[in-house]
């Protein structure tokens, strides 16, 4: 059953029957939330005749609302307090904001071993793996059907009842002794040639083969939300083709930087990273 958003009305009030859509506000009279108010997770809602900002002030914000809908993720190290700041339309400054908090996690540490190669780079392989992280950029940038709410039901891209995490979310990296980024996504273990499929309905926006992330998809589910999919033995889509649930968009590999066959499973909103665990049912 697909969950319905609660609405925001005039009178700063949510109303919704999901148990995910609880999240308070720090005053009383803040609307209620859906989402995961922790670093790593995503807060959204319903705001008909209202845009939302994330803001620290009516000079500093940032819009964060589309069609009636609002989403904010949140990264590995998100401040502990967020305000959003809800504003009518057409209003001549009629706004609110309220402070929500943000739990705080801690993270675990983990060493990987893998080719030299894949630690210390030559100049034509620094510059194919910044031009290729622009086009990552630029495709985490789109948002390919704002009117779609299917990043509200997300669904494991293999069978996980069958397969072993290997490595989770935020946790610092160790390469051949050198610490790297932070890991940006959950690990999940399983033979190579696995068929991988979308979380979500969208549009491929990505599938390449890349130096670092191997054979690669990004796909693009609306209002700023896009799942990844690293490491493929191979790519059963194309950039532009719509996808759902079903569609089988690769295979398990361990292509690119990895130490062995396993599918990383990557979600951002926009340039943000989140924890894919936190919301695949």
């Amino acid at each position: 059953m697909k969950r319905i958003l609660p609405v925001f009305v005039f009178s700063l009030l949510f109303f919704g029957a999901h148990a995910d859509c609880d999240i308070a506000g720090i005053a009383p009279d803040a609307p209620k939330l859906c989402g995961v108010a922790t670093q790593g997770g995503m807060l959204y809602g319903e705001a008909k005749g209202w845009e939302v900002y994330k803001a620290d002030s009516v000079k500093n914000k940032e819009k964060i609302s589309s069609g009636g809908v609002f989403v904010i993720g949140f990264g590995r190290d998100a401040p502990k307090t967020l305000k959003l700041m809800f504003c009518k339309e057409g209003g001549n400054g009629d706004c609110k904001t309220y402070a929500y908090n943000i739990r705080q996690r801690e993270y675990q540490e983990q060493s990987v071993s893998v080719p030299d190669k894949f630690i210390k780079y030559s100049d034509d392989v620094q510059k194919r793996i910044d031009k290729e992280n622009a086009s990552i950029k630029s495709a985490r940038g789109k948002s390919a059907d704002d009117a779609s709410l299917d990043f509200m039901n997300l669904n494991p891209p293999l069978d996980m009842a069958n397969y072993e995490i290997s490595g989770v979310f935020g946790s610092r990296r160790i390469f051949n002794g050198i610490p790297k980024s932070p890991h940006n996504g959950l690990d999940i273990a399983a033979p190579s040639g696995t068929p991988v499929r979308s979380v979500a309905s969208g549009q491929v926006v990505v599938a390449a083969d890349m130096y670092l992330t191997g054979k690669t998809v990004f796909v693009s589910h609306g209002h700023g939300i896009t799942s990844a999919y690293f490491h493929l033995s191979q790519l059963d889509v194309r950039s532009g083709a719509r996808v759902t649930p079903d569609t089988v968009i690769g295979r398990v590999g361990a292509t690119g930087r990895a130490s062995g066959p396993h599918l990383h499973l990557g979600l951002y909103w926009l340039q943000t990273a989140m924890d894919p665990a936190l919301f695949i049912k």
